[in-house]
């Protein structure tokens, strides 16, 4: 008769994901993330000059100009320093000045020379509402949220910065139907292996930190409110963890009226001839005899454990408010 040790011993093959450089309370820097924080922050200047001239040109719209200013500091308060941080650890103090410098040159020549009626400007104003809210396009907006909630990635999808996904039941979903939200800086992308339904890699993609969504063949197994209970309280959840990982904590928790467990490990890597280090959060229940794990990631190379260990700290509270979102639409 099988037990649920015995199904979850072939269930945990953990996750091992390529890429895992250091993290830091910077974003990860690399050639496409400074380009992206690049483009945002020539962005932000351009907008800067803009609302300067309209202030300037039209008086009368200066009340508006001033509203719309408090309004986008107060959606991405020091935006223009927190992008210029980034951008000065990428690049260096004098090159950043010397490339900001001009940029802003070639920015205020470019707008000086346009045509601006009050009309015109009038339409930006109206316009500029949006970006308060977000309505910026992509990848800027990817690229100030990251920078943004750098420090604090739950921020992100707590003031409400969300994408929605949803699941059709098909392929590797494997007939479960459900939704849920990620944070909107997150980028999706498709799993390589059969059971990750789907990922989201942070900072648009070139961060270190990722959000699985694993869907398993249980072969028609639910486990009792009890059962995932007693699977943890008897310890027998630490029966799961691969020889290679070390066993963090665990626990259970509720959700859709499913009970599940959570599993912390941490596991050493070694990817062609690199020591890695991974923390990974897991959380599991089952539903209609499938597997569903929402898993949590942050890695490095082995002798950065300190910063990988501050980085899945981050992320963590993300990941239960990512849970939280799930729904199951079956069950109703």
């Amino acid at each position: 008769m099988r037990t649920l040790k015995q199904i979850k011993r072939w269930f945990l093959c953990l996750l091992v994901v390529t890429g895992f450089p250091v993290t830091s309370f910077a974003i990860n820097l690399n050639p496409t993330s400074v380009k992206g924080v690049a483009q945002a922050y020539g962005f932000i200047l351009g907008q800067e000059y803009s609302l300067a001239r309209i202030a300037n040109e039209f008086p009368e719209l200066l009340g508006d100009v001033d509203l719309a200013r408090a309004q986008f500091d107060l959606t991405f308060p020091d935006i223009k320093t927190k992008l210029e941080t980034q951008l000065k650890k990428a690049m260096g103090e004098k090159p950043f000045q010397e490339a900001a410098a001009n940029l802003q040159e070639k920015i205020r020549e470019t707008i000086e020379h346009q045509k601006i009626s009050r009309e015109i400007a009038a339409n930006f104003l109206e316009q500029f509402q949006g970006r308060s809210k977000g309505e910026i396009e992509s990848p800027i907006i990817e690229y100030l949220l990251a920078v943004k909630y750098t420090a604090n990635p739950v921020g992100e999808f707590a003031d409400g910065f969300r994408q929605r996904y949803q699941t059709d039941g098909m392929g590797k979903s494997q007939g479960i139907n459900l939704h849920l939200q990620l944070p909107r800086s997150w980028v999706k992308t498709d799993g390589e292996r059969p059971h990750i339904v789907q990922k989201w890699v942070s900072e648009n993609g070139t961060g270190l930190e990722m959000i699985l969504l694993d869907i398993r063949d249980g072969r028609g197994y639910n486990p009792t409110k009890k059962e995932m209970k007693d699977f943890v309280r008897s310890g027998e959840v630490k029966d799961t963890v691969p020889n290679d990982s070390k066993y963090i904590d665990s626990g259970n928790f509720t959700l859709e009226q499913q009970t599940g467990y959570w599993l912390q490990i941490a596991t050493p890597l070694e990817r062609a001839g690199m020591k890695m280090y991974q923390d990974t959060l897991i959380y599991q229940f089952f539903f209609h005899g499938k597997a569903i794990g929402v898993f949590c990631q942050a890695g490095g190379p082995e002798n950065k454990k300190p910063k990988i260990n501050e980085a899945f700290k981050r992320i963590r509270p993300l990941c239960q408010q990512v849970l939280n979102s799930l729904v199951l639409t079956q069950a109703y």
